[in-house]
């Protein structure tokens, strides 16, 4: 999973993306974090995952990516068929 993470996914993150989300707590090119499968108060597992692809969807703030054009449906989709491989 690790390496399909580093290969398809971390790099659709751009060098800003990972600063500006970064100075929020979010590692968006670490697969440890993207993949761990705690909850929060919002999603009851995968819940780093599950708000980064809210905020790339627009349903949760900040949007991602920050200051940029927003991810297309296509990387989107590439983002969630990664979660589904991963998610129960």
């Amino acid at each position: 999973m690790n390496e399909s993470f580093a290969k398809d996914i971390a790099p659709l993150f751009t060098d800003g993306d990972t600063r500006c989300m970064g100075g929020m707590g979010v590692r968006l090119r670490e697969f440890d974090y993207m993949a761990d499968p705690r909850g929060d108060a919002v999603y009851p597992d995968h819940a780093n995952a599950r708000h980064v692809l809210a905020r790339l969807k627009g349903t949760e703030t900040p949007r991602m990516p920050p200051g940029g054009e927003p991810w297309d449906d296509d990387k989107i989709g590439q983002f969630e068929s990664w979660m589904r491989a991963w998610l129960p």
